[in-house]
């Protein structure tokens, strides 16, 4: 008896394996899982499979990885779609920087480290301080993999100059971005998301506490505002340390013409703040 095909739901590729599944679809590559993503509306999107980066009785799956992902579901349009223009410049550097890693990074945190660089403003000498450094806070922790909570609170701890300043960018030519944000959490080894999992719920108890902070100013990205909670877990004087980082943040984005502050805007001006 012949064993049923597995196809690509978005070329019909023959696949030997599942890669990645979204409910009853499957997907041979991250390219074909955002093409497909892309080929209706956000609203369609996470009304039909939102559901589906959620864990059931079959399979594990990090716990908020369906509010990470609903993020971009109910973003302001004109701010979602500034961020999706620009995520292919912002992950320019995305493949480069694992030249230098000394252990395993997510996908996502290698991504805003790429996102501080994508301008041409902050040296790559700079990104690959905030590399060691995060490489260093993981170890301390005792985990096995460079999250996005180590890389933000790495720009942190080297942060020094707050001081806005308009500097001549040298943007590199953008190229597509072979990550798919949407389905990196259900492709992740789940004892590694694990790991990752315990400080991500550490991460969502300071989210209130930075929405305090930002009352009464400008539109955030939902991810930005997760990015700041990070700051603040475990540290002391972090309220005040995103007093500051915010209103320096908040300028970059005015000087890119952004209607709000996007991921590439922080992590470029947490960049800056080190240079």
């Amino acid at each position: 008896m012949t064993e049923e095909k597995i196809l690509c739901h978005q070329c019909g590729k023959d696949l030997v394996m599942k890669f990645i599944e979204l409910k009853d679809l499957v997907f041979c590559s991250s390219a074909c899982f955002e093409n497909f993503k892309s080929s209706m509306s956000r609203k369609d999107f996470f009304k039909n499979y939102g559901d589906g980066f959620t864990p059931d009785e079959q399979r594990w799956v990090p716990k908020y990885s369906n509010d990470y992902i609903k993020m971009c579901g109910y973003c302001p349009k004109n701010l979602a779609e500034t961020c999706h223009e620009e995520l292919d410049i912002s992950g320019v550097y995305h493949d480069d920087v694992i030249d230098t890693e000394e252990m395993r990074w997510c996908c996502h945190a290698r991504f805003i480290l790429s996102a501080s660089m994508s301008d041409g403003t902050v040296p790559y000498e700079v990104g690959k301080k905030v590399q060691k450094r995060a490489e260093e806070i993981t170890r301390e922790q005792g985990i096995k993999i460079v999250t996005t909570i180590n890389t933000t609170n790495a720009f942190a701890d080297l942060a020094k100059d707050f001081n806005y300043k308009k500097l001549q960018e040298n943007s590199p030519e953008p190229k597509e971005l072979e990550m798919s944000h949407a389905a990196a959490c259900l492709m992740c080894d789940p004892e590694i998301a694990k790991q990752c999992e315990e400080w991500v719920v550490k991460e969502f108890a300071m989210v209130d506490t930075v929405k305090k902070h930002l009352k009464g100013r400008g539109l955030w990205c939902a991810h930005t505002i997760q990015a700041l909670a990070d700051i603040l877990i475990d540290r002391q004087g972090g309220e005040e340390l995103i007093d500051e980082i915010i209103p320096l943040v908040e300028k970059v984005a005015e000087e890119k013409g952004h209607p709000g502050v996007i991921t590439r805007d922080l992590f470029v001006g947490l960049g800056r703040s080190l240079s």
